[in-house]
């Protein structure tokens, strides 16, 4: 087995490390970074919880909780209880995102007024589609859904369902969990991203920092602000990581590995293995990310004591997918009687506001908000304003196809494993089950 790099301490090299430490490996996680967690990061301010990166769990997340019940964390799982809002010409209407309880009060979901009663026919064409449809949408398999790899979420949804549904139902949702368009995305994983949310959300008591605390708790091989500079490799054969160095006459050096578990963003590893051939670099190169300036907010009172999120089309002309208060989320996340407003830009909103100066992006937000929500303050306890050049990985069309003949390519390079969000649907579980699958190779 030998020694293994784990280049990357963001969600699947945490879990990555953590199997090896577990089965005794010998190992050493490079971080770049201050901190270990990636975009499953917390931190706390004032009383506050704010989870800086991912929001919530799905409730098929199974390598994700099998790791929470390995940590002893699992018990401070929470679901969301409220439901949510969906804004549509300056009204916000109600329902709930879990499909159990929109079958057990039919009327309500007949009553949601941000869809036509056309609408509303077709969303029962949407549902049957969806029953048919759900076998083949796996976070960790994404080849059951190959037959929508190549045709965008925009056009699928379009073609079956018509423009409103797109607009006011699709579209929605997959910016809000992917903080992208649906023309930027596949079928395949826009329709996984609504068909896993109506199953219900879920987060923990104490945020969803809370898992990536908890693994990096758990390793103890870590070298911090340590960036890696190239993937040595000869013959086609692992040798180790070449290293930023403070020693040494070159200001590197070189770890020696006969395993290395590479957990960066694809173009990330595509910089670090020039030895691949171009067609493997070009796949990692050419794999997209949206973008996000994420906007967090404390105020006193309650802002939308009875939902917890507000989703905001396109059509509506704001520049974020929706609003969110964690307070309203889980218990944990805030003082009594306070809210925790999240804001989330996407798409173009999102590249164009990473280079806005921190006040500019703080009027925007306050003043979006306000013409949804008016009693919001102008002046909040606190704003923290966190930007993402990488927020999600997009899954664009045909990625799941050039992914999967990386994969077989990468069989040829013994002892170089590579690991994230872009092996399956991406998302947490994506992350986690690919850093675990890899570590449990190199144990063999």
């Amino acid at each position: 087995m030998g020694k293994t790099v784990v280049i990357g301490g963001g969600t699947a090299g945490l879990a990555a490390a953590y199997t090896l430490e577990k089965a005794g490996a010998e190992y050493v996680v490079i971080e770049k970074g201050d901190f270990c967690g990636g975009r499953l990061y917390g931190v706390e301010k004032e009383g506050f919880v704010l989870d800086l990166g991912a929001q919530f769990f799905f409730p098929k997340y199974h390598t994700t909780f099998d790791l929470m019940k390995q940590l002893g964390i699992y018990g401070e799982r929470v679901k969301f209880a409220k439901p949510i809002g969906m804004l549509r010409d300056g009204t916000v209407h109600v329902i709930s995102p879990r499909i159990m309880d929109n079958l057990r009060h039919p009327t309500a979901g007949l009553k949601f007024g941000a869809l036509s009663n056309a609408g509303k026919r077709r969303g029962l064409k949407v549902a049957f589609d969806f029953l048919r449809l759900g076998k083949s949408l796996d976070f960790n398999d994404p080849l059951k859904a190959i037959e929508l790899d190549n045709v965008s979420a925009a056009e699928y949804a379009r073609r079956r369902w018509g423009d409103e549904i797109l607009e006011y139902g699709i579209q929605p949702i997959d910016s809000a969990l992917s903080l992208g368009d649906p023309e930027e995305i596949s079928a395949a994983y826009g329709m996984a991203l609504p068909w896993y949310a109506i199953m219900g959300l879920s987060t923990t008591s104490k945020g969803m920092g809370y898992l990536a605390a908890s693994l990096a708790k758990s390793i103890k091989g870590v070298r911090m602000n340590t960036g890696a500079t190239r993937i040595v490799m000869e013959d086609g054969k692992v040798k180790g990581v070449e290293v930023k160095s403070g020693s040494g006459k070159s200001g590197k050096e070189t770890i020696d590995a006969d395993h290395v578990i590479c957990a960066t963003l694809a173009p990330e590893a595509a910089q670090l293995l020039g030895d691949l051939p171009t067609a493997m670099l070009d796949t990692l190169g050419n794999i997209k990310y949206s973008a996000c300036t994420h906007v967090m907010m404390g105020t006193k009172g309650k802002m939308i004591d009875d939902m917890f999120a507000i989703a905001t089309p396109r059509r509506e002309g704001l520049s974020v997918a929706g609003f969110v208060d964690n307070a309203n989320k889980a218990p944990g996340y805030a003082p009594p009687n306070t809210s925790l407003m999240h804001c989330f830009t996407y798409g173009k909103f999102g590249r164009e506001m990473l280079d806005w100066d921190d006040a500019k992006v703080k009027q925007k937000m306050i003043d979006e908000i306000q013409s949804i929500i008016p009693l919001f303050p102008d002046e909040p306890l606190f704003t923290e304003i966190y930007r993402w050049p990488n927020a999600v990985c997009l899954s664009s069309p045909g990625q799941i196809t050039a992914v999967q003949k990386l994969k077989i390519g990468l069989r040829e390079y013994p002892g170089l494993h590579l690991v994230g969000e872009y092996f399956g649907m991406p998302s947490v579980e994506a992350a986690l089950h690919s850093g675990v699958k890899a570590a449990r190779k190199v144990l063999g």
